[in-house]
């Protein structure tokens, strides 16, 4: 064993594979998650009528902000799930670090997010679909991928990076949680007041609330960033497996 030499990347790369088959139920459950999504979505997010010479008008917005919503929500839950005992505890079914248990646990979100981004982008299709289908209306196209490539692949991006981040917000709930049962009360306020406050819906607004899709890709990479590494420091605190 003395002879053997396993370099960080290694024993990451491992780790990667092996949460990546232990965790296929979360893809499961995000594939339900959509599904549920599209479903709420069919019924138009919102409706606006006219009529005239005996003639209504009737015109019904359907998107997928309800998939994407319900997608967040997903991420938030699988990023505090995979911080608890039962799955860090995994972990030592192989020498490992705390740091390569983060590293693999990043990317292993990244991947998930990725996955998750895409498909809750290529959902709108799906509501085209049913459109086309199913839907007595009559049915305008939107622009499409081929359309506008390069604002697709940004809508793309932003919205993988908006998943991670709250991948990343659950993952550093879990952690702090694990140091002290405390943060149960403590997070909740903290998110309240952020969404309350003045200062608080200042910083959304700076952060999410850019008419540049780059510029909000930036800033949900610098969350992203800030909510794992505050995780991987408040790490370190927690306590050997006996």
């Amino acid at each position: 064993m003395f002879l053997t030499n396993s370099t960080l990347g290694k024993v990451v790369m491992t780790q990667v594979k092996f949460k990546m088959n232990a965790y296929m139920g979360a893809i499961l459950s995000l594939i339900f998650v959509q599904i549920v999504g599209l479903l709420f979505s069919t019924n138009g997010s919102s409706t606006f009528g006219t009529s005239f010479n005996n003639i209504h008008i009737q015109v019904i917005t359907i998107s997928n902000d309800l998939v994407l919503i319900f997608v967040a929500i997903w991420a938030l839950f699988v990023g505090n799930l995979i911080t608890t005992k039962a799955y860090r505890y995994d972990d030592f079914s192989f020498v490992t670090t705390r740091l390569s248990s983060n590293i693999a646990n990043i990317l292993v979100l990244l991947i998930i997010s990725v996955f998750a981004g895409v498909s809750t982008f290529l959902s709108n299709y799906v509501l085209r679909v049913y459109l086309s289908l199913f839907s007595s209306t009559e049915y305008t196209k939107s622009p499409g991928v081929f359309d506008e490539p390069f604002s697709s692949i940004g809508t793309i991006i932003a919205i993988t990076l908006l998943i991670l981040s709250f991948a990343s917000g659950g993952y550093l709930a879990g952690m702090l949680i694990q140091n002290s049962r405390l943060f149960l009360f403590i997070i909740p306020i903290i998110v309240l007041s952020i969404l309350t406050t003045e200062i608080g819906q200042t910083l959304i607004q700076i952060l999410l609330m850019n008419e540049s899709i780059w510029l909000l890709i930036v800033n949900l990479i610098f969350v992203s960033i800030v909510f794992f590494g505050t995780a991987i420091v408040s790490s370190n605190r927690l306590e050997v497996r006996p």
